[in-house]
């Protein structure tokens, strides 16, 4: 719809030069500093129309040019930083996992180690208990 519009406007825009053109036909004097010639008014304004188009032209073409360049140039930035992002993402979870291995490593030591002392010492108290057990008491020595 955008490129319609520009469409319609570029045509009206050329059929208003060709109009004004066309009712100005008489031969004017064109210098150009060097040299001079005369022309009809109708070349002057369409040759100046066409050299207008063309600055235009190369001058958007060059900054279109540009544009692409910048384009390219910022994908590609933006391709680096998913890929840089990506790999610490990774990073950050290997990290992550290999921490929480180790956390539940010590954890299950410490827990280990706590469990053999309360064996033993359940033992101990199994073995004072069975030695108390193995001597009666003589109450009336």
């Amino acid at each position: 719809m955008k490129k319609q519009w520009k469409v319609i406007v570029g045509f009206l825009l050329v059929l208003l030069i060709v109009l004004f053109a066309v009712l100005n036909s008489q031969d004017v004097p064109v210098s150009f500093g060097f040299s001079s010639f005369k022309s009809p008014l109708i070349i002057v304004i369409i040759g100046s129309a066409l050299i207008g188009a063309l600055v235009v032209f190369l001058t958007s073409s060059a900054n279109l040019f540009q544009q692409r360049k910048q384009i390219k140039q910022l994908e590609q930035q933006v391709k680096d930083f998913e890929t840089d992002h990506d790999k610490k993402v990774d990073q950050a979870i290997a990290d992550y996992k290999t921490d929480h291995e180790q956390e539940v490593a010590t954890l299950t030591a410490n827990y280990e180690s706590m469990l053999k002392d309360k064996e033993a010492e359940i033992n101990q108290l199994r073995n004072q208990e069975t030695e108390n057990k193995s001597e009666p008491l003589n109450y009336y020595d």
